[in-house]
């Protein structure tokens, strides 16, 4: 038996990039995948990817800044699986390619509310269905940007870079969430940690 065998995992942005490979990583080992995202042709070629390595999958469109589709996507999960025993809120946004200040009031919106509010939100909804299982494990994606500042003058040298200002500042917030709910449901047996990947640039 595969270590993640009737074990069903719920990822955001799991159509490309880390949370496509998340996806296949957890499928491989047995677990029955839920992905959400917006782009639908990628939802669904990673599903059949994941049915090709012999686990079960599906695809739910998601806004994941919108509560009601957020609520909708956990539980569609557990209407199709039954559960939800582990959670990867992995979607985000880089925003405005920028480095000033002189920022719009609309980026400052784009990037918090994907990469900050679709945290609260997704974990909003998962908690509760974890301790009807006695437990499970969720991770956010925060970033290397929620750990330390940025070096402008490098990034100024870097166009490919993004919004350093909002973008640290909504993975500096995704790291205090993470922490905060960590202890507040640890007594229920879930786990709640955060990873913080760097750049291959």
């Amino acid at each position: 038996m595969k270590q993640f065998t009737d074990k069903v995992v719920l990822i955001t942005g799991g159509n490309s990039g880390i949370g496509k490979a998340t996806a296949l990583a957890f499928a491989e080992l047995g677990a029955k995948v839920a992905i959400a995202g917006r782009r639908i042709k990628e939802g669904e070629e990673t599903v059949n990817l994941i049915k090709k390595a012999g686990s079960s999958s599906i695809f739910i469109p998601t806004d994941i800044t919108q509560e009601i589709e957020v609520k909708n996507l956990t539980s569609q999960t557990v209407k199709t699986f039954g559960r939800l025993d582990y959670a990867f809120n992995n979607a985000g946004t880089p925003g405005i390619l920028d480095i000033n200040m002189d920022e719009s009031e609309e980026n400052w919106n784009q990037i918090i509310n994907t990469n900050l509010k679709e945290v609260w939100l997704c974990m909003k909804y998962q908690i509760p269905e974890m301790r009807k299982n006695g437990g499970g494990a969720i991770v956010n994606n925060a970033s290397i940007r929620g750990l330390i500042a940025a070096n402008l003058t490098n990034e100024q040298k870097n166009k490919s870079q993004h919004n350093i200002h909002f973008y640290c500042t909504s993975k500096h917030a995704v790291l205090g969430l993470t922490k905060s709910l960590a202890v507040q449901y640890a007594k229920d047996g879930i786990r709640i940690n955060a990873v913080c990947p760097g750049t291959n640039k």
